[in-house]
């Protein structure tokens, strides 16, 4: 997986701006270019985009030309506005701006199939929806995870339980567009107010020029594939004395440790058995830096280091019958590359810990954000049709 490079790194070349037409190469010859600019343009400080995210075989998410992308402003405040953007409306490309209680799927296909837009901007939505919103699928990671069609196939693919059943997959949808959040209420005002005193035509008629328009950047050199990026990175950097980033690879550490000492550089006896106790490091977002999903990570990992505290202050930790090594993964929103990557160096023996060291495996996932106070064990039916562990588990449950 690799995020796509804007000079120095996803969305590091991002630029928003909303300005409001007119002639402006005979103004360029009246005037000096920055009082022009500054006359024009109002730049616009607290937004988010949607950025290039690249995988082994496709791309997913938002760009802008290399020059941004300018449309006439038109704003969508419910789903039947959209009638004068992809078929009335007499000047586009048209920048919609729209309200977050519509950024939806089944709006967004709708902006996706037409020519006639050059750009959304999504106005922070205020209340949060009733229903929950989640750019992810319903089956997150599907075809990663413990089962599939060789081990635990009735389970594979979400069979049994949707695990995200508000998902709508926005997050893994190819736009060739930008997409921004506006995230401060006032310029999401200032930008309304230019299209109402602009844009509105009356009684149905087309508005007069000058028009209000929006202009959005966020470029992308990256295309295609992990694959491909990466190749045209390592040719730059071989070739070119001053190398543009193309792209970066989505790259962290995973922190780890266990409660009694371990040798790191050695490896355990088949006969010594640890539990491992696990948790997530890494949440994603439709936007870049926007991060509602990091409640529930933060919730789980937080909670994971008070018990590695509480059990570390015990008087009698050393007489535990087993060591507990406490994990925690990085990237396990991107096909848990965090753990797999731990199992692989398990196989490969550049562990200390093997896999048939593990006695138990428990992951503590989101405990946060509860309507009451009860919390859900989830156990693997797979394990237990074994016969002792099915025991070992009816124990804990009582």
């Amino acid at each position: 997986m690799a995020t796509a490079g804007g000079g120095g790194g996803a969305g590091s070349e991002v630029r928003r701006t909303c300005l409001l037409f007119c002639f402006v190469p005979l103004l360029a010859g009246l005037c000096q270019a920055n009082s022009v600019e500054r006359k024009i343009y109002i730049p616009l400080n607290r937004t988010a985009p949607c950025v290039r995210l690249l995988n082994a075989t496709h791309q997913i998410g938002c760009q802008s030309s290399i020059s941004g992308d300018t449309g006439v402003i038109h704003v969508v405040e419910e789903e039947e506005d959209l009638k004068w953007v992809l078929t009335d409306g007499p000047n586009p490309p048209y920048m919609v701006l729209l309200e977050g209680k519509l950024f939806t799927r089944k709006l967004m296909e709708k902006l996706k199939g037409t020519q006639r837009i050059s750009g959304l901007a999504v106005a922070l939505s205020k209340p949060s929806p009733v229903d929950g919103f989640s750019p992810s699928v319903e089956c997150p990671n599907d075809g990663f995870g413990i089962y599939s069609n060789s081990y635990g196939s009735e389970y594979a693919h979400c069979k049994q339980l949707k695990w995200n059943p508000e998902g709508n997959g926005l997050a893994y949808e190819d736009f060739d567009f930008p997409i921004f959040l506006l995230e401060d209420e006032n310029e999401t005002q200032v930008i309304k107010q230019c299209y109402w005193d602009h844009n509105r035509g009356v009684n149905g008629s087309a508005p007069a020029y000058p028009l209000c328009a929006m202009q959005l950047f966020s470029h992308m050199h990256a295309v295609t594939s992990t694959v491909t990026c990466m190749r045209r990175s390592a040719i730059q950097s071989t070739f070119s004395i001053n190398p543009e980033v193309v792209c970066d690879p989505l790259a962290d550490f995973n922190v780890w440790n266990t409660l009694n000492p371990l040798n790191a550089s050695g490896k355990l006896e088949p006969g010594d058995k640890v539990i491992i106790a696990a948790t997530r490091l890494d949440s994603r977002s439709f936007f870049w830096n926007v991060a509602p999903g990091a409640e529930s990570a933060v919730g789980s990992f937080i909670t994971q280091l008070a018990v590695a505290e509480a059990l570390q202050k015990a008087p009698d930790v050393a007489s535990l019958p087993r060591n507990v090594m406490f994990v925690f993964f990085q990237g396990e929103t991107f096909d848990y590359i965090g753990s797999s990557r731990m199992v692989f160096d398990m196989e490969k023996g550049k562990f200390p810990v093997q896999l048939e060291n593990i006695h138990s495996f428990v992951e503590l996932g989101q405990v946060a954000l509860r309507n009451s106070s009860d919390l859900w064990m989830h156990t693997d039916p797979m394990s237990q049709r074994d016969e002792s562990i099915h025991t070992e588990v009816m124990y804990i449950y009582k």
